[in-house]
């Protein structure tokens, strides 16, 4: 799904304001590192990209408004990178929502949310060779929907 993301970011250069404007900046600060890359997807984007998408995919792209990613390959940053993040998300106070674990590597989640819908999510995602990836997702996402958006990730390296 990243890569359908990334597509669209790249046919199509508007963006729109995060709605976690404290992780568009880390990201626009991050991307000046070597190996670090920040891609925002604003509403417009996501919903050229569900015009596309699968009938089940479609779905998810409109429950979001927003994504931020920050891509990390630089190991000598990834800690700096996830110190800042962990801040941000104390400073929101976000709720920690779970971790999943498979073959490319492990996404810590966080929220913000408004009764049964999650309107802001931060993921935490640990590649297994090192990398790491923030990616924050603004929007309408209902509980029972948690699942599909938390493996949201980068591609393995």
């Amino acid at each position: 799904m990243k890569q359908f993301l990334l597509l669209i970011a790249a046919l199509l250069p508007t963006t729109l304001m995060a709605s976690i404007p404290a992780i568009e900046d880390l990201g626009e600060r991050a991307s000046n590192q070597d190996n670090v890359e920040h891609t925002s997807v604003g509403s417009f984007m996501l919903s050229m990209a569900s015009s596309f998408a699968e009938k089940e995919q479609r779905k998810t792209f409109k429950m979001l408004n927003n994504i931020e990613l920050i891509e990390c390959h630089n190991h000598n940053y990834c800690t700096t990178l996830e110190k800042e993040v962990k801040l941000i998300i104390e400073d929101l106070n976000a709720s920690y929502i779970g971790t999943t674990t498979d073959d490319k590597g492990r996404n810590v989640v966080y929220g913000l949310s408004n009764g049964e819908v999650i309107t802001e999510l931060i993921i935490l995602a640990y590649g297994h060779k090192g990398s790491f990836s923030v990616i924050a997702i603004s929007g309408e996402i209902p509980l029972d929907r948690l699942e599909e958006i938390s493996h949201i990730r980068q591609p393995s390296k």
